[in-house]
Protein backbone atom coordinates (compact mmCIF):
# COMPACT_ATOMS: atom_id res chain seq x y z
CA UNK A 1 0.00 0.00 0.00
CA UNK A 2 1.07 3.59 -0.42
CA UNK A 3 1.15 5.93 2.54
CA UNK A 4 2.29 9.51 1.91
CA UNK A 5 3.88 8.39 -1.34
CA UNK A 6 6.07 5.77 0.34
CA UNK A 7 5.56 2.12 -0.50
CA UNK A 8 5.15 -0.08 2.57
CA UNK A 9 5.43 -3.83 2.37
CA UNK A 10 2.37 -5.76 3.48
CA UNK A 11 2.66 -8.83 5.73
CA UNK A 12 2.06 -10.80 2.51
CA UNK A 13 5.34 -9.68 0.94
CA UNK A 14 7.27 -12.86 0.21
CA UNK A 15 4.17 -15.06 0.33
CA UNK A 16 3.71 -16.99 -2.93
CA UNK A 17 0.32 -16.10 -4.41
CA UNK A 18 0.86 -17.97 -7.71
CA UNK A 19 -2.18 -20.00 -8.75
CA UNK A 20 -2.22 -21.66 -12.16
CA UNK A 21 -5.27 -22.81 -14.08
CA UNK A 22 -3.89 -26.36 -13.85
CA UNK A 23 -3.79 -26.11 -10.03
CA UNK A 24 -7.35 -24.75 -9.96
CA UNK A 25 -8.58 -27.66 -12.11
CA UNK A 26 -6.69 -30.28 -10.07
CA UNK A 27 -7.58 -28.92 -6.64
CA UNK A 28 -11.26 -28.03 -7.21
CA UNK A 29 -12.74 -31.57 -7.25
CA UNK A 30 -10.51 -32.70 -4.37
CA UNK A 31 -11.46 -29.73 -2.20
CA UNK A 32 -15.14 -30.10 -3.15
CA UNK A 33 -14.97 -33.70 -1.92
CA UNK A 34 -13.31 -32.64 1.32
CA UNK A 35 -16.06 -30.07 1.89
CA UNK A 36 -18.85 -32.42 0.79
CA UNK A 37 -20.17 -30.01 -1.83
CA UNK A 38 -20.85 -30.50 -5.55
CA UNK A 39 -18.09 -28.20 -6.73
CA UNK A 40 -15.84 -25.33 -5.73
CA UNK A 41 -14.02 -22.57 -7.53
CA UNK A 42 -10.47 -22.09 -6.31
CA UNK A 43 -10.06 -18.31 -6.17
CA UNK A 44 -6.72 -17.60 -4.47
CA UNK A 45 -3.82 -19.25 -2.72
CA UNK A 46 -1.27 -18.03 -0.20
CA UNK A 47 1.77 -20.33 0.20
CA UNK A 48 4.68 -20.28 2.64
CA UNK A 49 6.89 -23.36 2.51
CA UNK A 50 4.65 -26.43 2.43
CA UNK A 51 1.69 -24.59 3.99
CA UNK A 52 -1.12 -23.12 1.94
CA UNK A 53 -4.24 -21.08 2.58
CA UNK A 54 -6.66 -21.73 -0.27
CA UNK A 55 -9.60 -19.37 -0.82
CA UNK A 56 -12.61 -21.12 -2.38
CA UNK A 57 -16.17 -20.43 -3.45
CA UNK A 58 -18.40 -23.39 -2.55
CA UNK A 59 -21.55 -21.98 -4.19
CA UNK A 60 -23.53 -23.05 -1.08
CA UNK A 61 -22.02 -21.03 1.76
CA UNK A 62 -19.71 -18.10 2.42
CA UNK A 63 -16.44 -18.28 0.55
CA UNK A 64 -13.87 -19.92 2.80
CA UNK A 65 -10.16 -20.00 3.49
CA UNK A 66 -8.84 -23.54 3.98
CA UNK A 67 -5.53 -24.07 5.78
CA UNK A 68 -3.39 -26.93 4.44
CA UNK A 69 -0.09 -28.30 5.75
CA UNK A 70 0.79 -29.25 2.16
CA UNK A 71 -0.67 -29.45 -1.34
CA UNK A 72 -4.45 -30.00 -1.19
CA UNK A 73 -3.96 -33.11 -3.33
CA UNK A 74 -1.91 -34.71 -0.54
CA UNK A 75 -4.01 -34.20 2.56
CA UNK A 76 -7.13 -32.73 4.08
CA UNK A 77 -7.32 -29.17 5.31
CA UNK A 78 -6.43 -28.43 8.94
CA UNK A 79 -9.20 -25.90 9.46
CA UNK A 80 -11.34 -23.41 7.58
CA UNK A 81 -12.32 -19.81 8.18
CA UNK A 82 -15.16 -17.97 6.46
CA UNK A 83 -17.07 -14.78 6.85
CA UNK A 84 -16.37 -11.09 6.89
CA UNK A 85 -13.78 -9.41 9.07
CA UNK A 86 -13.56 -5.80 10.15
CA UNK A 87 -10.24 -3.96 10.39
CA UNK A 88 -10.43 -3.89 14.19
CA UNK A 89 -10.76 -7.69 14.38
CA UNK A 90 -7.10 -8.30 13.52
CA UNK A 91 -6.15 -9.41 17.04
CA UNK A 92 -9.09 -11.78 17.50
CA UNK A 93 -8.59 -13.40 14.08
CA UNK A 94 -4.88 -13.78 14.79
CA UNK A 95 -5.77 -15.49 18.06
CA UNK A 96 -8.21 -17.79 16.23
CA UNK A 97 -5.47 -18.83 13.80
CA UNK A 98 -3.01 -19.55 16.64
CA UNK A 99 -5.58 -21.68 18.47
CA UNK A 100 -7.12 -23.48 15.50
CA UNK A 101 -4.32 -23.95 12.98
CA UNK A 102 -1.41 -25.49 14.92
CA UNK A 103 1.95 -25.25 13.21
CA UNK A 104 1.01 -22.63 10.62
CA UNK A 105 4.03 -20.47 9.80
CA UNK A 106 3.86 -17.10 11.56
CA UNK A 107 4.43 -15.18 8.33
CA UNK A 108 1.55 -16.99 6.61
CA UNK A 109 -0.73 -16.42 9.61
CA UNK A 110 0.09 -12.70 9.63
CA UNK A 111 -0.54 -12.47 5.88
CA UNK A 112 -3.92 -14.21 6.25
CA UNK A 113 -5.01 -11.94 9.11
CA UNK A 114 -3.93 -8.81 7.25
CA UNK A 115 -5.61 -9.97 4.04
CA UNK A 116 -9.02 -10.68 5.61
CA UNK A 117 -9.05 -7.52 7.73
CA UNK A 118 -7.31 -4.93 5.56
CA UNK A 119 -7.10 -6.20 1.98
CA UNK A 120 -10.29 -8.12 1.11
CA UNK A 121 -10.32 -6.62 -2.38
CA UNK A 122 -7.02 -8.26 -3.40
Amino acid sequence: CLIAGIAHASPCTGIDRTLTDAQKRAWAPVIAGQLHVANVDVLQVFRDGDWRVVYVDTHVSDNGYLFYRNDPLHGAYVNTWAGMAMEDEEASIGQWVQQNVPGVPERLAQCFVWHVTKDRSG
